[in-house]
């Protein structure tokens, strides 16, 4: 399958996508996480009411996701449904939707912190639930374990996003990748709508971490790729050469 003009090859046959996608070429996959279905039901639960929007915008980009790249495999690398601590019905009915959209593909389910329960669901149509999955070059798990590995690692779980200010304080928010390019660690965005994403500054650049596996990297070492509407994957460069940009109008906060 050709890629796109709006895609950035990384390393070979690995490409980043303004889709919210990591695209492997050479095994035919696509990579997606924080899919968070159901976020809707579960804020209503806390007195937020939010409209139904989920899963239209999720299969929205999934579909041009399979168009773009026709890929044998899609793999869900964590937080596929939003609530801990219980399947919602609204879960049952967008998990089970997205499966018989895509069932033609091969779907692969792999755990993160907030699918406790997926498995009951992914069980109704003959589905696994995997920890991680790994082949002879890729390593890929959701990130709320440390589970590292000298393969390519690719990770959800962190939502990271591009946070610029411009000069009268105005804030500008973008879904981005960051790739660590000693370590060969890839974290993809959020695909959520409801996610606007981690400040990388806040995650990245401090002693706390999200993603364990990330402790004991350097920021220096990490590359960002940002979304954005009109241009698409726009490599910003270097993160600690974004904190210190000229005039601090492309800072994080």
């Amino acid at each position: 399958m050709e890629v796109s003009m709006r895609d950035i090859e990384i390393l070979r046959d690995v490409f980043l996508s303004d889709l919210y996608c990591v695209y492997l070429r050479d095994i035919s996959a696509v990579v997606v996480s924080d899919l968070h279905l159901g976020y809707e039901e579960e804020m209503n639960l806390h007195g937020l009411f939010l409209p139904r929007m989920q899963r239209d915008h999720v299969t929205h980009i999934m579909d041009k996701i399979v168009e773009r790249y026709d890929p044998e495999k899609i793999i869900i690398n964590g937080d596929f449904k939003q609530e801990f601590s219980k399947n919602l019905p609204s879960e049952w009915d967008d998990i089970i939707y997205f499966i018989n959209r895509y069932d033609d593909r091969d779907l692969i389910f792999v755990r993160g912190n907030h699918d406790n329960y997926l498995a009951t669901i992914l069980s109704k149509k003959n589905k696994e639930l995997l920890d991680y999955y790994e082949d002879d070059r890729y390593f890929i798990y959701h990130g709320d374990k440390d589970l590292s590995t000298k393969k390519i690692t690719i990770l959800g779980h962190e939502h990271p996003s591009l946070v610029l200010r411009d000069r009268v304080g105005g804030i500008y928010k973008l879904p981005a990748f960051a790739f660590n390019f000693k370590k060969n660690v890839i974290i993809t965005p959020a695909m959520s709508f409801f996610s606007s994403g981690t400040d990388l500054s806040q995650s990245l650049l401090s002693e706390e971490h999200f993603t364990p596996s990330l402790k004991g990297m350097k920021a220096s070492s990490f590359r960002i790729f940002a979304i954005t509407d009109e241009f698409g994957l726009v490599d910003f460069g270097y993160l600690e050469d974004l904190r210190s940009s000229e005039g601090q109008q492309t800072r994080y906060r």
